[in-house]
């Protein structure tokens, strides 16, 4: 049996990404510039590590103005509508009552996540959480995995990641671990169409 799952949040445990793509298109409409579709900016910022991902659509003129529009956007809406993915709960606490540990790994700073938790009362399933720019790099960089285990050895068949995107594939990889991809944005060990699926997989692990 695993020991510890790593979850992703945005997408993965919370329905965050109306805010995340309402906070882009502020920032593109504010510039004047023409606005990326909601695929676009998941794609992206599901790819990119948080430090960078503003780099993917501004350019060095824009960059600063870009990070204050969109933070000002979050600052006032990233609660709003703010849902729990359907079956994080159950996950979450099937992963308590057996045993097996709750980590998470997100490229969120960790005012914004600390409120979210609180707000979908998921503050007390963590044992151990990284954020964004809390080390030299962010998720899914080694630094980071090996951070969330407090740079201690771990084995690769003791830990499954739980994700939505490419960078949760490319953290168990670096544990060497299992993943588990909800939807489609990523191809993982195992796929799942709704997160209670996991459970199952957790079981056989």
């Amino acid at each position: 049996m695993i020991k510890y799952a790593v979850f992703d949040w945005d997408g993965t445990l919370a329905d965050t990404y109306p805010a995340i793509v309402g906070g882009y298109k502020y920032v593109f409409q504010a510039l004047g510039l023409p606005v990326p579709s909601r695929e676009e900016i998941e794609q992206k910022t599901a790819k990119a590590q948080n430090k960078n991902v503003l780099a993917c659509f501004f350019d060095e003129t824009q960059i600063k103005r870009a990070k204050d529009l969109y933070y000002q956007y979050i600052n006032a809406h990233h609660l709003y509508n703010l849902k729990a993915i359907q079956g994080a709960k159950e996950v979450l606490d099937f992963c308590v009552n057996n045993k097996i540990e709750p980590r998470l790994m997100t490229n969120k700073k960790r005012p914004y996540l600390e409120a979210e938790l609180k707000h979908l009362g998921f503050e007390t399933y963590f044992a151990k959480i990284v954020c964004a720019s809390e080390y030299e790099y962010d998720k899914p960089h080694r630094v980071a995995c090996e951070a969330l285990f407090d740079f201690a050895l771990f084995k690769a068949d003791e830990i499954v990641v739980i994700g939505d995107g490419a960078a949760d594939v490319e953290v168990a990889k670096v544990y060497g671990a299992k993943s588990i991809i909800l939807g489609n944005k990523a191809k993982g060990d195992y796929q799942i169409g709704y997160l209670a699926q996991a459970i199952d997989i957790m079981k056989g692990l």
